[in-house]
């Protein structure tokens, strides 16, 4: 015992708390964990200069939190970001990492442009594949077999009147998104809002998707193929740097 930093227990107490809540505030994190506020403050204050915690209207949340329980899933850790911050300066986009998890994809990483953190209070949501960009890019590069399975538990409901609600017509959407590498949400979930979203790769399977997204002022539909580009390498650099 003698051995243990006490410094680093409080960090991990705190870690523990926010990985297992919808997020706290300053005085939860104190209350909770019996730490006092000026020293709960600075630990917090460091946690999100290293991006493992962050914060959202007085709140703060686990910004990897299934890299605490899934250790061995590189692509979970907060050592990712440095490889998108510049795609999110450069096009003043917010980027999303997805997780295929059953018919689901789960935004286990948020990456808000400047001045808006209230993108991260999406943060561990999970919706269907079908839904959005990243998890159309997942469906895409499943194999046949899976695919099939996952076809015959996909509702096609339309959410806006770019939504695609025709079977074989959303099948073709998928194998476009296989051949040219990258899948568009172009308002089909919410009229005035597009995402990007392309695979990362690894051993030939889509273990995690890249996602970018913006209004329909932000995302220009000339911006598309340049910011896809630059995506698909960005989510190549990923692969072969951290696998």
């Amino acid at each position: 015992m003698d051995y243990i930093s006490k410094t680093l227990a409080k960090g991990l107490d705190i870690l523990l708390f926010l990985a297992d809540s919808d997020g706290l505030s300053l005085a939860e994190v104190s209350s909770k964990t019996g730490i006092s506020k000026t020293t709960a403050f600075r630990l917090l204050y460091t946690l999100c200069e290293y991006e493992i915690v962050c914060k959202s209207d007085n709140k703060y949340y686990m910004n990897c939190n299934f890299n605490l329980l899934q250790p061995d899933n590189k692509i979970l850790d907060w050592s990712v970001i440095p490889y998108i911050k510049p795609l999110v300066e450069k096009f003043n986009l917010s980027a999303y990492i997805g997780i295929p998890t059953g018919e689901n994809i789960t935004y286990s990483q948020i990456i808000p442009r400047k001045d808006h953190p209230e993108d991260y209070k999406i943060l561990g949501e999970k919706r269907p594949l079908n839904t959005n960009a990243m998890g159309k890019c997942a469906l895409a590069y499943l194999d046949i077999d899976e695919l099939l399975k996952m076809l015959r538990k996909i509702h096609l409901r339309k959410s806006t009147v770019n939504s695609i609600t025709d079977m074989n017509a959303f099948i073709n959407n998928l194998q476009i998104i296989h051949d040219q590498g990258y899948a568009i949400d172009d308002e089909e979930t919410q009229i005035g809002h597009r995402c990007v979203g392309v695979p990362i790769i690894v051993k030939g399977k889509c273990v995690a998707t890249l996602g970018m997204a913006g209004n329909t002022n932000e995302l220009k539909r000339s911006m598309i193929k340049t910011l896809a580009h630059q995506m698909k390498t960005t989510a190549l650099t990923i692969s072969n740097r951290l696998f």
